[in-house]
């Protein structure tokens, strides 16, 4: 096997308390029973905690975090920069948040910034249901000419989320070609694959995080390989997902307005032989579909969904200081199935 490719989602709602997608997450977290999944970057107080705009030396230690560890991209979601749809209609039912998603493009920007976009590379998530302007999509070719973003056989990787609409993935090709771009285009999937759908406007499946309950770490890891498996069904190129949890308590406890979530019974963050056989999975998974999996990437849930149970960015310890042990497991166990793979 080529050395395999492992990108985590990036999905950064970890912000101030006066943003909008900021208050969601500080009320969340805001309250001893979800207190350590607080990212590191928080800031204890007597009455609590809070989280402060961060500077570009602050974003700069996050992807330090990540390259040490040895994530090889990142996932950027890419929202609109305003609230204009020239280019794509916005879903209506998303309509409420417009005014909102740029607080969500700031992480990917301080990444463009940064000296470290060198070391670790970057691809884009867009959105079927978020209208875009037609200069949201020009700075997205601009971005994919980079030598920090991801490309497969020399074509800009670009994943789609939010319901599969073959007119949106085929406009967004055809004026990517117009600009000489090839986009290599990954549908993301949610919850259980359904086979009967045709997502051939894409060239390859992949999924946003495996949202399953489980009693156990190895049950969720069990369901989300049969998931994987469910998804060679397309026939298209298999970008397969890797899950270090998925726990949505926080959002269930207090719901925000553009979600929801199955109450039901969700498992803890693995510990390093969890981990170890959900690698040895992955591994397996491609070796026994090399056809399909023939890219080498895979995606990790997450790097920073602290409030839907799937982070390997570092959390805030009791004294203060970063919690980095599952990360620090995650980084031993690549570097083990790499060396023996």
């Amino acid at each position: 096997m080529k050395r395999l490719k492992l990108g985590a989602i990036n999905w950064d709602a970890a912000l101030p308390k006066e943003t909008y997608f900021g208050s969601f997450t500080c009320r969340n977290l805001g309250v001893a029973e979800y207190a350590d999944r607080l990212p590191y970057f928080a800031k204890k107080k007597n009455d609590g905690f809070e989280i402060l705009k961060r500077t570009p030396e602050d974003y700069d230690r996050e992807l330090g975090y990540a390259v040490e560890a040895g994530v090889d991209f990142f996932a950027y979601c890419w929202y609109p920069d305003g609230e204009e749809d020239d280019f794509w209609r916005n879903e209506a039912e998303y309509s409420f948040l417009a005014p909102h998603f740029s607080e969500l493009n700031h992480a990917r920007k301080m990444y463009q910034k940064s000296p470290l976009r060198e070391k670790i590379k970057m691809c884009a998530i867009i959105f079927c249901v978020h209208g875009y302007s037609e200069s949201d999509i020009e700075k997205l070719c601009e971005a994919m000419k980079e030598d920090c973003y991801l490309k497969h056989q020399d074509r800009p990787v670009l994943m789609v989320f939010n319901g599969y609409n073959a007119e949106f993935i085929n406009k967004v090709r055809s004026f990517m070609n117009s600009r000489g771009i090839d986009p290599f285009i990954a549908f993301i999937g949610t919850g259980s694959p359904n086979v009967e759908a045709d997502y051939t406007a894409a060239d390859a499946v992949t999924a946003y995080a495996s949202c399953h309950g489980a009693k156990s770490f190895d049950q969720l890891t069990k369901m989300t390989f049969e998931d994987n498996k469910k998804r060679l069904g397309y026939r298209l190129k298999n970008i397969p997902l890797l899950s270090v949890g998925w726990n949505p308590t926080p959002r269930i406890a207090r719901p925000c307005p553009w979600v929801s979530y199955k109450d039901t019974e969700y498992c803890q963050l693995p510990d390093k032989a969890e981990l170890k056989r959900a690698f040895q999975g992955l591994y397996d998974f491609i070796d026994e579909n090399r056809e399909a999996c023939d890219t080498e990437l895979a995606i990790v849930f997450a790097w920073n969904e602290f409030e839907e149970g799937g982070y390997l960015c570092p959390t805030l310890s009791r004294d203060g200081t970063p919690n980095d042990r599952l990360l620090r497991d995650f980084a031993e166990v690549k570097k083990l199935f790499e060396k023996e793979n």
